[in-house]
C-alpha cells in the first residue's frame, strides 16, 4: 500500500443516494476473486477501527471496509434508519460487483446488527458478529443527546475530560487491558468523535424498534459469534442469546477483553476469525 494506511486510500463512491467512503483491497493490488470480507464498524465508529483486521486479512482475501452513512468521511444525512444501512450494503456489493454469496459480513456492535438484518432477507456466505446485540441499548444518555442542545452534551461525553477518562475505559475496555490500549483508541478516535455533527448521534434513537430476537432463527448461514469476556456493552449473555438463536453458529469468548476487542486482542480475534474462514472454505 505504498506506505500509506488503508483509510488514506479510500475513495468516495455514490451508492444508494449517498457518498460512502470505501476501501477495496482489490483496487490496491489485493485479490479480486473468491471470498470477500466486508467489515461493518460500530456506532459511532469509522473504518479505521478495523485497522488490525484489514491489514491482516487483505493478504489472503479481498477486503472491503467502509464508513457507514453518518460516520467517518461518508455523507451525514439528517436522518437515518436501520433499513438505510442494509440498503447501502446491498447497493455497495452490487456497485463493486461482489457476489453476495461469496461475502462474509464482519460486523462489530452496531455493525453486527446491520449484518444480522441484511442476512435475514439477503444472501451471504457467512456472518462474523463481534460484540453484537439483539436490541440496541437505549439509556439515559441517549435521551440527553436526543432532547438537549449539543453544546451541553458534546463536551461532556465526546471530549477528553475527567468523566470520559474514567467512563470510556470502564465501559468499553476490560479491566485487564493496559491503559496504553485506551490511549491508542483515544488518539485514533477522540478528535473524530468531537467533529461528528450532533444529528448523527441522534440516529441511535431511531434504531430502538430493532429486535433481532423475533427473526434471528430465520438466518441459516454459518455464523461466528465473538464476545469479549468483560464486554459491558454487549455482555456474554447477549452473545449466548444470539448463538442460541442462530441455527448454524459457533460462540467464542475472548478472555481479558471488553467491547473494543478489535483493539484489545487483535491477534486472538484475527486467529479466531481465520480459523472460522478456513473451516468455511473447507466445507
Amino acid at each position: 500500500m505504498s506506505g500509506r494506511v488503508f483509510w488514506e486510500l479510500a475513495e468516495r463512491l455514490k451508492v444508494n443516494g449517498v457518498q460512502l467512503n470505501v476501501y477495496d483491497s482489490a483496487k490496491h493490488g489485493g485479490k479480486k476473486e473468491g471470498l470477500t470480507l466486508v467489515f461493518l464498524h460500530g456506532f459511532p465508529g469509522q473504518m479505521s477501527n478495523w485497522k488490525y483486521q484489514v491489514l491482516y486479512f487483505e493478504k489472503k482475501y479481498r477486503v472491503v471496509v467502509y464508513d457507514q452513512r453518518g460516520f467517518g468521511e461518508s455523507d451525514k444525512p439528517k436522518q437515518a434508519v436501520m433499513s438505510d444501512y442494509v440498503d447501502d450494503l446491498k447497493a455497495l456489493l452490487e456497485f463493486l460487483e461482489i457476489d453476495p454469496r461469496e461475502a462474509v459480513l464482519v460486523g462489530h456492535s452496531f455493525g453486527g446488527m446491520v449484518a444480522q438484518l441484511y442476512a435475514r432477507d439477503n444472501p451471504a456466505k457467512a456472518l462474523v458478529l463481534i460484540g453484537s446485540l439483539t436490541r440496541p441499548r437505549i439509556d439515559f444518555t441517549d435521551y440527553i443527546i436526543n432532547y438537549l442542545p449539543s453544546f451541553i452534551w458534546k463536551p461532556l461525553f465526546f471530549k477528553r475530560n475527567p468523566l470520559t477518562e474514567r467512563l470510556y475505559p470502564e465501559l468499553y475496555f476490560s479491566p485487564s487491558t493496559p491503559l496504553s490500549v485506551w490511549e491508542e483508541f483515544a488518539k485514533d478516535n477522540v478528535d473524530y468523535l468531537q467533529r461528528l455533527p450532533a444529528h448523527v448521534y441522534r440516529y441511535h434513537m431511531r434504531f430502538k424498534d430493532y429486535n433481532a430476537e423475533k427473526w434471528l432463527d430465520k438466518i441459516d448461514v454459518p455464523a461466528l459469534v465473538v464476545v469479549g469476556e468483560h464486554d459491558k456493552v454487549a455482555p456474554t449473555e447477549e452473545a449466548e442469546r444470539i448463538h442460541r438463536l442462530l441455527k448454524n453458529s459457533r460462540l467464542v469468548v475472548i478472555k481479558d477483553a471488553g467491547h473494543m476487542v478489535l483493539y484489545e486482542k487483535p491477534r486472538e480475534l484475527n486467529s479466531v476469525i481465520e480459523g472460522f474462514l478456513e473451516n468455511l472454505m473447507g466445507s
